[in-house]
């Protein structure tokens, strides 16, 4: 939880710096870019001089070139219905030709194409003159502009990232300390609870053997078994979240692992008579550990058929997908409203409190069984599919 958080608060920083930082300098790109072409636009309309009102009416010959403009790097293209009527007779002709009608085709009126600068000044509909000025110096300017632009970007984006794993650290700290006090207090008050706990068992027991079996006693031996089982999900729970308490991990056979855990299973399911079964793909196999397999899948067994109704079926698959193993447990019980498919695999959440309560049911189970399947890097989802209630693992192997 405190990883996730972390990751948020880091992603949160990061974008929101990177968006600001960026934005200013390419604010400041765009606006160099347009300054040094407006720049040169207003040098090239004092070179040519003004261009006559746009009149439909009057030939095109009347705005052919003039030959009074001599003026060195300035090019003049007259173009009509996409094809060149006239140009300067200069050595770079064919190529000022090529650019020429690669602007007409773009529908700009100003920008930078090869070594020019170029204006495009429309006399009518069909007809187009463009004006090209070679300035070698204002198109270095934005390109230095440019590689300065991408240099100070990468910059700045390894230094808002350097800033956002401290800021978010910085953060977190204050909430992990607590959180890491929070569990400390369970682990440590779980311990506390099992000696009075263990007391309490052992004096009903000596009540029973003289005094014999009565209601009152076994309302005492039922309530302790039940806080043992709350104190043993809470030091199970607080050992997964305990960064420190690194498992040794070796190979397993996960399918012959599934199958012992179902077989555990048998009479529960015939006393509510649920049919359980089963398609296991042979010899799949996990690094992991023993104690959390058996967790994760006698879990979702356990809530399967408690969820089931009688008569009705719980279907368990294990396979491979490309580099996943895919464990879904199937149960025919109640849908789970959608607003709820998330929430349950809170802690202490129950849907049906009532019933959980009879049940001697605390919503540890399923946050219990997520949190051991994210340490695998897997993750867990619930939906309904075909009037069954789908719990899909997926972890990557």
């Amino acid at each position: 939880m405190i990883k996730k958080l972390k990751q948020r608060i880091f992603l949160l920083i990061m974008v929101s710096l990177s968006v600001i930082i960026l934005g200013i300098i390419v604010l400041f790109s765009v606006l160099n870019y347009n300054n040094t072409i407006n720049t040169t636009n207003f040098m090239m309309d004092r070179f040519i001089g003004e261009e006559p009102k746009r009149n439909p009416d009057i030939r095109t010959e009347d705005y052919k070139i003039k030959p009074n403009i001599d003026i060195d790097g300035v090019y003049n293209v007259l173009i009509e219905n996409s094809i060149i009527v006239q140009s300067e007779d200069t050595q770079n002709d064919k190529i000022l030709n090529e650019y020429a009608l690669k602007i007409a085709k773009k529908n700009t009126e100003k920008g930078i194409i090869g070594k020019y600068v170029y204006k495009v000044r429309r006399i009518n509909p069909n007809t187009i003159k463009i004006t090209l000025v070679e300035n070698e110096d204002a198109i270095s300017h934005i390109k230095i502009i440019f590689i300065l632009a991408i240099i100070i970007s990468i910059a700045s984006l390894i230094a808002i990232y350097e800033l956002a794993k401290k800021l978010s650290k910085m953060i977190v700290k204050p909430v992990e300390e607590t959180f890491e006090k929070q569990k400390q207090f369970i682990s440590d008050a779980s311990h506390e609870l099992k000696t009075p706990l263990a007391v309490i068992e052992a004096n009903a027991d000596v009540l029973e053997n003289e005094i014999g079996t009565n209601k009152w006693i076994n309302y005492i031996q039922n309530e302790v078994d039940s806080m043992n089982n709350l104190i043993n999900e809470l030091l199970l729970l607080a050992k997964i979240e305990n960064i420190d308490n690194v498992k040794e991990y070796k190979q397993l056979n996960l399918s012959k692992e599934v199958e012992i855990i179902l077989s555990m299973f048998e009479s529960m399911a015939y006393e509510k008579q649920v049919n359980i079964t089963s398609n296991i793909a042979p010899n799949i196999m996990i690094n992991g550990n023993k104690e959390d397999i058996e967790h994760i899948v006698s879990t979702l067994t356990d809530n399967a058929i408690k969820h089931t109704k009688a008569k009705k079926e719980v279907q368990i698959i294990l396979k491979k997908e490309k580099n996943d193993i895919i464990l879904e447990v199937k149960n025919m019980g109640e849908k789970i409203p959608e607003e709820e498919r998330e929430k349950i695999f809170e802690r202490f959440y129950r849907i049906d409190k009532s019933r959980n309560r009879e049940e001697k049911r605390y919503g540890l189970g399923l946050s219990i069984a997520k949190s051991t399947i994210e340490k695998y890097k897997g993750k867990i989802e619930v939906f309904y599919k075909d009037n069954f209630t789908v719990f899909k693992v997926t972890i990557p192997n």
